[in-house]
């Protein structure tokens, strides 16, 4: 059975992002519940599989690493034609998870992953690079043998250069979020352009950048209350997190 419509064609331009007031952050886990109860047990299916894969992927040496970098919004592309299909009335299906591998997805989705994966590169060549610029060698090498009692010493010394380390990362890695947020549902769902579909999360969620603080907020008390009975609350807080995922773009970005 086919699990989404075939991709627009030619690809389409990114619908103006809308703001959110600051409540929204809130409802976007409502729907996000609404999601998660449409389809419980095939969420924690599809979502346990999904998980599964990555394991296996990540566990290959660098190949499988790489492979599951750009293929990571593969999955999210499916996931949130999976929700999309529950929010059309039809019924989620195991297949949904790979629904991005199909239709002519599987190009833009991967370029979107090949483009993430770049970023990250950069952004980690440009941290090793502050590292060797603020902290030097010897701090580089007390990070590796922070056991060490002198090594603390040097760490203790290098505290400003390994905090402003810290904030780039912290910077650089927020942003990248941003243009990532939106971008599997723009590309797998409205069809938009890899690059487009970057530049419209980054432009939406800069847009809602206080709705997002307090959605991110929310996310932290859920986080610590699916970790306390031995984690078994990731199974709910997992695939609501695909859920606020597609809520978002269905705010943001949906007709």
């Amino acid at each position: 059975m086919d699990t989404a419509p075939a991709i627009p064609s030619p690809a389409r331009a990114p619908r103006e992002p809308r703001r959110l007031a600051a409540g929204q952050g809130v409802a976007l886990w409502s729907e996000a519940w609404r999601i998660f109860c449409a389809a419980p047990l095939m969420w924690v299916l599809v979502v346990c599989a999904y998980v599964a894969l990555s394991i296996v992927l990540v566990f290959i040496p660098v190949l499988g690493s790489l492979a599951h970098s750009v293929l990571t919004p593969v999955f999210m592309g499916g996931l949130m034609l999976g929700c999309h299909a529950l929010a059309r009335g039809q019924p989620l299906e195991f297949e949904h998870l790979f629904a991005g591998f199909k239709d002519g997805r599987l190009g833009p989705l991967a370029v979107l992953g090949l483009i993430v994966l770049a970023a990250f590169i950069v952004l980690g060549i440009v941290c090793v690079g502050l590292a060797l610029v603020t902290i030097g060698m010897s701090g580089l090498g007390a990070l590796m043998d922070y056991e060490n009692p002198r090594a603390l010493a040097t760490l203790a010394s290098a505290s400003v250069g390994i905090l402003f380390l810290v904030l780039v990362a912290l910077v650089g890695g927020t942003l990248m979020w941003m243009a990532f947020w939106f971008a599997p549902a723009l590309v797998a769902i409205d069809g938009v352009e890899p690059l487009a579909a970057l530049k419209a999360s980054f432009d939406a969620s800069l847009a809602n950048l206080v709705p997002f603080l307090v959605y991110g907020l929310v996310y932290i008390g859920l986080a610590i209350l699916a970790s306390i009975p031995f984690g078994l609350g990731w199974l709910v807080l997992g695939p609501m997190l695909v859920g606020s995922c597609y809520a978002s773009w269905r705010q943001v970005f949906g007709s």
